[in-house]
């Protein structure tokens, strides 16, 4: 008889010591296990699926390392333990299938599946109030270790309804990057008050399991693909950009966590950036870990002997008792072990093997224990504070604990030998940090929608095929139809299930591979290219632009999403594309040089091979067949081919729908309420009467600014204006005034033409010019509503409709029965039409006006707050100062569409453009997230307001004629405004040089560091050369162009101020700096009548994001943002203030907060007092000895001039400030 070998005895040893330790507290009818001390009976998913991994491993060692049958046998015993237990845990959750239901349409936190259960009935253990059972890493861990034991060849799942369940954990999970959850300590805020946070630990492991089971295949083992679990790509690449802001940060109240050790390593291996995952490790090593393992995160109050144990939560005030005083776990010293296996560091291995045995404790037996933590006794705690990591520790908790047993066991196996690293890890997911693979080309396909589109392209050198000529074998649809297939996909009519809600977003990287349904191949186009989604698309450029962003993210994001194949993007083109009429004048302001690509010159651009610096291939679609990536969907209840042609019962349309598609359309709809009996005019004839409507309408049409901020009003910031003759007014670089710009796009109909719609609408004439004449106001109410239809009916021309019927949605209502024709029409479906025809004429002032009456919501919004929401970009919406509304967290669209009623409800224009400012501003921090560098909270009024206030100096217009203009910008312009904002590029810079989305930028600008990089490149004209004589000297004509030249320099530093208080910007650190200085001060600091007090510094650690948003919250009440931006330099300057006023313990104020403003006031009156020596442009306003010289407009009593200076050197603010500083505090 052979004996056994010395690796088969130490294995039967481990054995031994888990069926001691772990499996003594198994129950031998659920499988499940249970052993809190506090919670007696109660199964956490957690910890029961890192018992499984535990029990795997070993089942993997003995299949490996098998001497004898019985060692096979064991072997087998351990796996079916396994897949007990992991179906177990799938029954508990298939139990509660109809929360799963709701929480999938409504992600109520109530509605979440519960994270622990009952160990002998597999049922609920507590109410769904009663805990914190939002935790999506649990699920996901459950679906990530279910995908690794079915690699390995063990089927967990046994029947279709359980794949069906298993895809709706899915769905459950792919929100979860943007799913405030409870987190891996269930008690999400470090408060316990129960706020739950995004979670970096939750979104990594939402990110593994939806990647594994992406890779798995199918779940029976056997190759059927009915058991495949489909993953949508998108949501895998969300979590990614939501990871790679988020790190080495695990949620807003918490710097870090040591639970991130379990994504960037074993067991999620999530983090595809090698220094990312080093910058991670290295702070949790650095900030977390002791001698007896590492804390959870920063005063983590946890049974700590001064943890009050009769209440759940903390006070605010108590958080900072806790630090250097937190429970040690030597969990995270396991964790730490399997990193450093994984990542080959020997070294690294053994001295965190060394610290682990030194703290283990032995049991009765002679086995070790893993303690759940350490404690600091009660006699010890003053000397642990006042010298961290030197006093003794006891364990805590239950021993042993679990969790951290069962990593022991798997840490064991592997240190043994009996395992190697890769064998716990079957779907190779280590290795993505490892082997970066090259971006994958994008292959494009360009299809034309009809024969006449086809000899278009043709015309310029471009061959593509017609829709109707491509192999039978592929069937095109738009992406919302792959939404209704989803919708079939995990359907259970056992379990009350369905797939994937409607209302989510189609992502573009689902549609951008073939779909095999039956015996067909389907292609879906982009969802950008869907028709009815907003006006946007109906701007030529924005969808050029957005084909451009879109196939640079493809590129850039392919290969992060493990799909085997090349991405295939289908783009159809219609006739309404082509077209490149209707462009705003804005483009006057020398926007236009880059700005006017179409269809055409993109496609050719596509069609080189690279666009935007992405890898491009264009050909026909039969050539891409073999080389695109496909995924196959089956439908067990229904044939393939029902289910396509049910979907594809809806007929396929596309974006921008031509006037004779929209005329088709109408007379469906109109036709059948009865003969047309509108008057056909060209204008109406009452021209007093038209002229009052007029009049009213427009007074409803402007944007509202800030009644707080003088300047802002005038919307003028440079210090000498040139008088506008009347020549320049009517120059054509000028656009005309709103309501007398020329219709270009809405044809002249003939009388004999049937057109079946409400209203007919023609091109307007230069004789059709509006008159205007003083008429009281009281006459409009006099109006009949007759009145007001019979001048409807008399016009034909676009902009006096719109007055018209606007002026009847005042006086009447939306609802109002207007009963033209005969027929029930009310004022609503006239705005409807109305809306239709400005957005067919591209008329962007009268298309925001009737969309913001109608309340229409983009589309894209929700997703674009997401987008930014996830990056840690707050946004407010609403008027500065006033009535703004902060988003802090995702929204659905009903909402959304409340936020903005209470932000805009009596502001139509800005309801739409406040929305397309925020679609733009969420399409930039995906495509440029450098752009959004430290900046917290986005405010949509400011943005408004600066965005006026950049046309009303360019354009040399007043308030009322820039807010007007800005509303005529076409969408397309007005998002390249904002990316010249964010750019820290003024609209004159890149007018001179070129702009291209794709092209590198140059500068992210942050606040005062920035301005000091600028300061080579822009000296601030105010020097003591020049004098204030020197401003009367009579200039020549060719010294014109200098002249104008001074004028833009001499706002240039007020304008940057403007712009970057407008964005919220800080200098890098800000947050940190400011918190030493605020914990420095026994009575805070205040900022604006607000005080941020010392008690904050107590509650919220240096780096924590909380603090951050307590002191935006702070600045946002400021409503001038240049004085914001002086506040933010003067607090900047405040954490150096020992080293500015030369002194250790400066004379601070011990009974008062420190008053920045004050500080601010003091510097601006040196400054005055300085240049009224030096005989600078300051005598003209605030050093004037004369007392008929006015105060300077300045906001908030500071020299407009101190605003324009340069942040450095020796006339700069900072100057300024320092002197105020040490004045005050020397």
């Amino acid at each position: 008889m052979r004996s056994r070998s010395g690796s088969g005895v130490r294995l039967d040893r481990i054995l031994f010591m888990v069926e001691q330790t772990i499996c003594s507290h198994q129950n031998p009818i659920t499988a499940l296990f249970a052993n809190q001390k506090d919670f007696p009976g109660h199964a956490w998913v957690r910890d029961n699926v890192y018992i499984a991994q535990a029990l795997w491993a070993l089942y993997r060692a003995y299949m490996k390392c098998a001497d004898f049958d019985e060692d096979l046998t064991k072997a087998k015993e351990l796996g079916f333990t396994c897949v007990k237990m992991m179906q177990s845990i799938l029954e508990c959750l298939m139990r509660q299938a109809d929360k799963l239901e709701q929480f999938k349409k409504y992600q109520r936190p109530l509605d979440a599946l519960h994270s622990k259960y009952a160990v002998a009935t597999k049922g609920t253990v507590c109410g769904d109030a009663d805990w914190g059972h939002l935790q999506m890493d649990a699920i996901s861990l459950y679906l990530l270790t279910l995908a690794q034991i079915t690699a390995s060849g063990l089927q967990v799942v046994r029947n279709f309804d359980e794949v069906a369940f298993i895809q709706n954990l899915v769905y459950y999970i792919e929100t979860g990057y943007r799913t405030p959850d409870y987190g891996v300590w269930e008690r999400g805020d470090k408060t316990n008050q129960g706020i739950r946070e995004l979670n970096a630990s939750s979104i990594g492991m939402v990110k593994a399991a939806l990647q594994a089971l992406n890779d798995v295949g199918d779940l029976f083992v056997d190759g059927s693909r009915g058991s495949v679990v489909h993953v949508l790509p998108d949501e895998i690449e969300q979590c990614s950009a939501v990871l790679s802001s988020m790190l080495p940060r695990e949620s807003f109240s918490k710097e870090t966590d040591a639970a991130l050790l379990g994504i960037i390593s074993y067991p999620a291996f999530c983090v595809e950036d090698p220094e990312l995952v080093a910058q991670t490790r290295e702070t949790i090593t650095h900030r977390l870990l002791g001698k007896y393992g590492c804390r959870r995160f920063m005063r983590d109050g946890y049974k700590t002997v001064l943890e009050d144990g009769s209440r759940l939560y903390y006070n605010k005030s108590e958080l900072q008792q806790f630090e250097d005083i937190e429970c040690e776990w030597p969990i995270f010293l396991c964790y730490l072990i399997l990193d450093a296996m994984y990542s080959k560091d020997d070294e690294a291995v053994e001295a965190y093997w060394q610290q682990l045995e030194s703290v283990l404790v032995l049991s009765d037996k002679g086995f070790r224990l893993v303690p759940e933590l350490y404690v600091v006794l009660r006699e010890h705690v003053s000397a642990e504070k006042a010298h961290p990591s030197t006093q003794p520790r006891v364990p805590g908790g239950a021993t042993p604990f679990l969790w951290a047993q069962s990593l022991y066991v798997i840490i064991c196996l592997l240190y043994e030998g009996f395992l190697l690293p890769a064998e716990l890890d079957p779907l190779s997911r280590r290795l993505s940090v490892y082997e970066k693979r090259p971006p994958c080309e994008v292959q494009v396909t360009v299809l034309a929608e009809s024969a006449d589109v086809q000899r278009e392209l043709r015309a310029h050198d471009i061959h593509v095929q017609r829709v109707d000529e491509i192999d039978p074998v592929f069937t095109i649809l738009p992406a919302s139809a792959l939404g209704h297939l989803l919708e079939k996909i995990g359907e259970s009519k056992k379990l009350n299930l369905s797939g994937r809600p409607l209302d989510r977003p189609i992502g573009l990287l689902s549609t951008s591979r073939l779909y095999q349904i039956g015996n067909k191949f389907v292609i879906f186009t982009p969802q950008f290219m869907d028709s009815r989604r907003s006006h946007l698309m109906y701007d030529i450029r924005i969808l050029t632009d957005e084909w451009s962003s879109e196939l640079q993210y493809i590129y850039a994001s392919w290969n992060s999403v493990s799909i085997s194949g090349r991405p295939l993007v289908v783009l159809v083109i219609t006739q309404g594309m082509l077209s490149t009429e209707g462009l705003s004048h804005f483009s006057n302001i020398h926007l236009n040089r880059h700005m006017k690509s179409t269809v055409i010159g993109a496609i050719k651009k596509i069609n080189t091979g690279y666009l935007s610096g992405a890898r491009v291939v264009m050909k026909d679609l039969s050539d891409f067949f073999r080389t695109t990536a496909v995924s196959k969907m089956e439908f067990r209840d229904k044939k393939a081919e029902e289910m396509l042609r049910s979907v594809a019962a809806e007929k396929v349309q596309f974006t921008l729908l031509t006037e004779d598609a929209t005329e088709a359309k109408s007379e469906k709809m109109a036709s059948p309420r009865g003969p047309r009996t509108l008057k056909r005019g060209e204008s109406v004839k009452d021209r007093s009467a038209y002229s009052l409507i007029h009049k009213a309408s427009m007074r409803h049409r402007s944007i509202a600014l800030d009644s707080n901020d003088a300047d802002l009003i005038q919307l003028r910031l440079a210090y000498k204006s040139r008088p506008r003759d009347l020549h320049e007014m009517d120059s054509p670089r000028q656009s005309p005034p709103l309501g007398q710009k020329p219709l270009g796009l809405v044809k002249e109909h003939s009388s004999g033409e049937l057109r079946q719609q409400l209203l007919k609408t023609t091109r307007r004439g230069a004789e059709n010019e509006t008159a205007h004449r003083d008429l009281k106001t009281e006459q409009i109410m006099e109006m009949k509503a007759d009145d007001l239809l019979d001048l409807l009916n008399e016009t034909t021309v676009l902009e006096e409709q719109i007055s018209i019927v606007h002026c009847l949605w005042m006086k009447f209502g939306p609802d109002y029965d207007t009963e033209l024709g005969c027929q029930h029409i009310t004022v609503r479906m006239l705005m409807e039409e109305v809306h239709t025809k400005a957005c067919e004429a591209r008329e962007w002032a009268l298309v925001r006006l009737t969309a913001g009456l109608l309340k229409k919501q983009l589309e894209e919004l929700s997703k674009a707050v997401t987008h930014l929401l996830v990056r840690q970009k707050q946004i407010t919406v609403g008027m500065a100062s006033k009535k703004e509304e902060v988003i802090t967290c995702p929204k659905t669209n009903e909402e959304l569409e409340k936020i903005m009623n209470r932000a805009y409800g009596d502001d139509a224009n800005s309801f739409t453009l406040a929305q397309e400012i925020i679609v733009y501003l969420g399409s930039l921090v995906r495509t440029e997230p450098k752009l959004f560098l430290e900046m917290f909270r986005l405010r949509i009024g400011l943005i408004i307001q600066v965005l006026a206030s950049e046309l009303a100096r360019l354009r040399n217009l007043s308030g009322t004629e820039a807010a007007e203009t800005l509303l005529t910008v076409s969408p397309f312009e007005l998002k390249s405004m904002i990316f010249s904002l964010l750019s820290g590029r003024l609209l004159e810079e890149y007018a001179e040089d070129g702009f291209h989305y794709g092209d590198t930028i140059r500068e992210t600008r942050t606040g005062i560091g920035s301005f000091r990089r600028q300061i080579e490149e822009r000296k601030s004209l105010r020097k003591s050369t020049r004098s204030v004589g020197g401003l009367d000297i009579p200039k020549e004509e060719d010294e014109e162009d200098e002249a104008d030249e001074d004028d833009f320099q001499f706002g240039i530093w007020l304008r940057h101020r403007r712009i970057d208080g407008a964005l919220n910007r800080v200098p890098n650190g800000f947050y940190a700096i400011l918190w030493d200085t605020v914990h420095k001060m026994p009575h805070g600091v205040k900022i604006n009548d607000t005080i941020l007090h010392w008690g904050l510094t107590q509650e919220m650690t240096r780096k924590e994001i909380k603090f951050a948003l307590e002191v935006e919250e702070a600045l946002n009440r400021i409503a001038e943002p240049e004085y914001r931006e002086l506040v933010v330099e003067t607090l900047w300057l405040l954490g150096r203030l020992e080293k500015l006023v030369l002194l250790e313990q400066p004379n601070i104020p011990r009974d008062r907060p420190l008053d920045v403003d004050h500080i601010l006031h003091v510097a601006n009156q040196i400054f005055v007092n300085h240049n009224k020596q030096l005989e600078t442009l300051v005598l003209e306003c605030c050093a004037s000895s004369n007392p008929n010289n006015t105060k300077c407009d300045g906001a908030r009593s500071i020299c407009k001039h101190f605003y324009d200076s340069a942040p450095a050197g020796e006339y700069g603010t900072s100057h300024y400030i320092i002197r105020a500083l040490m004045q005050l505090y020397s």
